[in-house]
């Protein structure tokens, strides 16, 4: 009963929280705004947790600046990625739907090289080395992947691919089931991956090698998001036989088994977190 429930499930989620009057410059506040807002919150207090425990040695006002620079890293790196990577023909006819950022639009690839310009920018003011800054990013970002992409399901967006299992749902109107791709991806891409960045985060072995947490997340996030586009709607063209998340998931592998190998190989001093 409960499977023929779930089959016949259509997708009628409202993606506002709350709606403005027409005729504003904003429609209203949406649910992707708030998973944004959920996860640096729950970076905050992440970050307070670890500091109070001795683990880190970022204080009150660098975890302030720490969170800024994220901040900035993923919103600019995570628009431009998917005017780029995406939909680079569009944005190239309409440059200042850049700026429109409410409409949606934004792409994970595109975010990570964000973050990156931003660790840069945060390691050379604050002088802790740039692999232990990005360590200690993995299990605030894998929270975000989390809360994006519950988001990404209540707007109805980058669905999954046709099926008949039983918890098939039916998007915007359409009369065939889909995978609920994005919670198979909220789920693998960030809740599993924060337990398990986080539970290694604690071990003083694996912070004393900056870069193995970094490196980890990018070949497990990159061998799970390959897979799980097998499920998923392609939202762009295909490059060969590969669909964009897969075909940039590959230079995630190589940029992962990087830094494996370089914190194998070396040892950075100044690190962000206690010896």
């Amino acid at each position: 009963m409960i499977s023929t429930f779930l089959a016949y499930w259509t997708h009628n989620l409202d993606p506002f929280l709350i709606r403005f009057p027409k005729n504003g410059f904003i429609e209203g506040i949406r649910w992707y705004g708030v998973a944004y807002l959920l996860s640096f919150v729950l970076a905050f207090y992440i970050l307070k947790h670890l500091f109070s425990q001795k683990i880190i040695r970022l204080n009150e006002t660098a975890q302030q600046n720490f969170l800024f620079a994220l901040f900035c890293g993923i919103l600019l790196g995570g628009r431009l990625g998917y005017a780029i990577f995406y939909a680079f023909d569009h944005y190239a006819q309409n440059p200042t739907e850049l700026l429109q950022i409410w409409k949606g639009g934004m792409s994970f690839h595109g975010a990570l090289i964000g973050i990156f310009f931003s660790l840069y920018i945060f390691s050379k003011s604050s002088r802790y080395a740039i692999l232990s800054l990005s360590d200690l990013t993995v299990p605030l970002g894998t929270l975000g992947i989390f809360w994006g992409r519950c988001a990404n399901f209540i707007n109805g967006e980058v669905y999954g691919r046709f099926t008949e299992m039983p918890w098939g749902v039916y998007f915007n109107h359409e009369l065939i089931t889909r995978h609920p791709s994005q919670l198979y991806e909220a789920v693998c891409e960030g809740l599993l991956l924060f337990f398990i960045s986080y539970f290694f985060m604690r071990k003083s072995t694996i912070t004393k090698k900056p870069g193995y947490l970094t490196g980890g997340f990018l070949v497990l996030y990159s061998v799970i998001r390959f897979l799980l586009e097998y499920f998923r709607e392609p939202d762009a063209p295909l490059v060969g036989m590969l669909t964009r998340g897969q075909f940039y998931s590959i230079f995630m592998l190589f940029a992962g088994i990087f830094c494996l190998y370089y914190a194998k190989t070396k040892t950075d001093s100044n690190s962000v977190f206690c010896s």
